[in-house]
């Protein structure tokens, strides 16, 4: 051996440390893996399950919010229902209020009386206007078969035909709705006289 060399493997160049820092190694590539036919097309099948059950959950989550708000209008139309048949029943009341107000003639013995009951009829109104409840503009403005009932005819020309003219019984609105149409007498005009020719 001493005579003999020994042989030197060639050196290999060193790989630039720079770069090697610089691009990180890629990850390897997955291995693509066989999938028998059989489980790929139970995995579709699945697949198409899973997005069945889903809009199934979106329909049934569509189905629930509208029957919620369904409740909740019902809800609501009970209330006002209630409201109105409570509201319905005071209006005999604001009748007879009214009817007290205009008969009793005002003298100084009776002044303070009918001052006190004005000031309750106002506030009985105001308390009733809170919950909704309007009186049926009717005096002076056309007759409106859907607001307003004739109960009296005055041929006139003072005014357009079909004008109330007065407001014999006062009519309610709740929330938009009639209560009780506004009796009310309404304008008509004079015939129009017809001439005969002899």
């Amino acid at each position: 051996m001493t005579g003999q060399k020994k042989q030197q493997k060639p050196k290999k160049p060193e790989p630039d440390r720079r770069r090697e820092k610089a691009a990180p190694e890629a990850p390897p590539a997955p291995e693509m893996a066989e999938v028998p036919r059989e489980e790929l097309e139970e995995l579709r099948r699945q697949a198409g399950t899973d997005s069945e059950h889903r809009e199934k959950m979106l329909r049934t989550l569509a189905e629930m919010e509208n029957l919620r708000k369904r409740f909740e209008r019902e809800r609501q139309d009970y209330v006002n229902y209630a409201n109105r048949e409570l509201l319905t029943e005071f209006i005999p009341v604001l009748d007879n209020f009214h009817r007290a107000l205009e008969s009793i003639p005002e003298n100084q013995s009776t002044g303070p009386i009918l001052e006190g009951v004005g000031m309750i009829y106002r506030q009985l109104e105001e308390v009733l206007k809170k919950q909704g409840m309007e009186e049926v503009e009717a005096e002076g403005r056309p007759f409106n078969p859907h607001l307003h009932e004739a109960v009296q005819v005055e041929v006139t020309d003072r005014c357009p035909e079909d004008t109330v003219l007065e407001v014999i019984r006062k009519g309610y609105l709740y929330r938009g709705r009639l209560l009780r149409p506004a009796e009310v007498k309404v304008s008509r005009s004079a015939p129009a006289e017809s001439q005969t020719d002899e």
